[in-house]
């Protein structure tokens, strides 16, 4: 339970250092009290294993974390995807936020999975996509720019912007909320470019000729 705990923990605080830079809007879900936000995402990683069978491959981040991604039916060439690959991977994730009524015991984090969306065009998708839920805490509010700011249960601080349709006026600092994230299937992988040469990289120096031999006297 700890292990799972500990993954759980991991999951939001990576979602939360991208939500730094792509900021997700909640949308209303016309249930009183619950919004949900989906984007997609762009890393560029190394894959380290790759299980066929299942579809799901771990990849290695830049900064040494591990990560692990289904690749969903819409993934073109993954039986050509190896160990060692550097790929440039774009994935949907998804995030859920529900008010939690005062008094309300709070959830440890805890492991959830949900079916993936299949787009139009495809049979209803049976993958199923791997997350987390947990209690977290509102800690700020900007209700000029509509902007939430939540600390998760591994201390991190995340932020969520609140579409138009949210009751944002209904939320407080204190507030608890139920977070639910949940990491799609993985929706296009491609290899990465190998890297080019620096511009300003100057040839390798010729070596200089063989002195001739001294003469005899």
């Amino acid at each position: 339970m700890k292990k799972l705990a500990l993954v759980a923990a991991l999951v939001l605080a990576a979602q939360g250092a991208v939500a730094q830079t792509n900021v997700p809007e909640m949308k209303n879900t016309g249930t009183p009290g619950k919004a949900e936000a989906t984007r997609l995402i762009k890393i560029t990683a190394t894959v380290v294993s790759v299980d066929k069978a299942a579809r799901t491959l771990t990849l290695k981040h830049k900064d040494g974390q591990l990560e692990t991604l289904t690749a969903g039916p819409q993934v073109k060439r993954f039986d050509e995807v190896a160990a060692g690959d550097t790929l440039v991977v774009e994935y949907e994730e998804g995030l859920a936020l529900e008010f939690q009524a005062p008094g309300t015991a709070p959830v440890a984090p805890e492991a959830v999975a949900a079916s993936a969306r299949a787009e139009k065009d495809q049979a209803p998708g049976g993958v199923v996509a791997a997350g987390v839920r947990a209690t977290v805490n509102v800690t700020a509010i900007d209700l000029k720019n509509r902007m939430v700011v939540f600390q998760g249960p591994g201390g991190k601080f995340h932020q969520v912007k609140a579409g138009p349709k949210v009751q944002l006026e209904k939320l407080k600092v204190g507030d608890k909320l139920l977070a639910t994230y949940v990491q799609a299937v993985a929706v296009s992988l491609e290899k990465a470019p190998a890297a080019a040469p620096a511009k300003d990289a100057k040839p390798a120096a010729k070596p200089a000729p063989a002195a001739a031999p001294a003469p005899k006297k």
